[in-house]
């Protein structure tokens, strides 16, 4: 008989007999086998943590759904019901609705950590982060490549005064948090529990990218970047801080560097 010594609920499993102890663990999907009779109590705990992989799934799925329609909710009456203030009533939605699922609060909450700061090289993944897509986007406008036309011509004509107050604040600080929650945050790791690194980073970069249509590729490329810094750093401080101060030279530093 093999005895069910310890269950955890992330599909880990240590299972040991009189001759031997094995530990078994589920990844990506896949378990290694292993020979012999389990009691009653291991069966019916590898039972549970199927069920609860179920289960999350689906609270996983309605998360995703109610994030979409509040979303699209939100952009359509930003302007005619929410006097411009969508994006702040969008974050408070999604913080809301993410703490609300415990699925997705396991997620976010340990990444939202400052211990990364105690160590020089966050810094140097910061600086990196925001000189990568500076100079795409100072390159991208000399060349006029990469972004959309019009923006290249008023960035070269100087026909861009920048961001006046409450969009500047709205760019600075609300945006990079919902943004880096949610991509950083919930898509990437979610999607690391199951593909490999490279995959993840790539389609959270790519759906990201498609929220910036005006900055396709640079946004592309930032995506990328931020993923690196948040995966690097276990945490989505940093990408914040490196969200945040890119857009606000996008917003306003443009005109003075």
């Amino acid at each position: 008989m093999i005895k069910c010594t310890r269950l955890t609920w992330n599909g880990s499993i240590t299972i040991s007999s009189r001759s031997t102890s094995i530990h078994w663990t589920w990844i990506k999907g896949r378990s290694t086998r292993i020979e012999g009779i389990m009691d009653y109590s291991c069966s019916r705990g590898i039972k549970m943590i199927t069920s609860n992989r179920k289960n999350n799934t689906i609270t996983n799925s309605m998360y995703a759904v109610l994030l979409m329609l509040t979303g699209y909710g939100v952009s359509y009456g930003n302007s005619q019901l929410l006097n411009g203030m969508g994006t702040l009533v969008w974050l408070l939605i999604f913080i809301l609705l993410s703490l609300s699922f415990n699925s997705v609060k396991s997620l976010i909450v340990p990444l939202l950590n400052f211990k990364p700061f105690k160590r020089p090289l966050t810094y140097l993944y910061i600086l990196v982060g925001i000189l990568i897509p500076y100079i795409m986007f100072r390159l991208s406008i000399h060349y006029e490549i990469l972004m959309d036309r019009s923006l290249i011509v008023n960035y070269k004509n100087g026909w861009i005064e920048g961001l006046t107050q409450y969009p500047l604040i709205d760019a600075f600080i609300f945006a990079p948090i919902w943004e880096e929650l949610l991509f950083r945050g919930v898509l990437l790791f979610a999607l690391l529990k199951v593909v490999k690194p490279i995959w993840a980073v790539a389609i959270t970069s790519v759906i990201f990218s498609l929220f910036h249509p005006a900055y396709l590729f640079l946004s592309l490329i930032a995506g990328v970047v931020l993923a690196c810094i948040a995966i690097k750093t276990k945490s989505v401080i940093p990408s914040m801080v490196t969200h945040s101060i890119w857009n606000l030279y996008v917003g306003k530093l443009f005109l003075f560097l």
